[in-house]
């Protein structure tokens, strides 16, 4: 996850920020009422297709708890 981060600078300062998809990799591994909240609003945006495939491509190596709700999430990302 690291090694996919994007170099930004923050004032004088260069950090690493996570990308989108491994942001929701983490809040799915958390799991909590927010962590899935905030991944529905992620995938509310125009990458919803680009997200859901990169955490397609990832999730098999979290815990079952968070593959669940993956599979939870991404049954309803995009509903009406």
């Amino acid at each position: 996850m690291l090694a996919r981060a994007v170099e930004t600078e923050i004032g004088s300062v260069r950090v690493p920020v996570a990308r989108a998809a491994d942001l929701i990799l983490l809040k799915l591994y958390a799991g909590g009422h927010q962590d899935k909240w905030d991944i529905e609003q992620l995938l509310t945006g125009p990458d919803r297709e680009r997200l859901v495939a990169a955490v397609d491509h990832e999730v098999d190596a979290l815990p079952a708890d968070s593959r669940r709700l993956w599979a939870r999430i991404r049954g309803g990302a995009g509903r009406a």
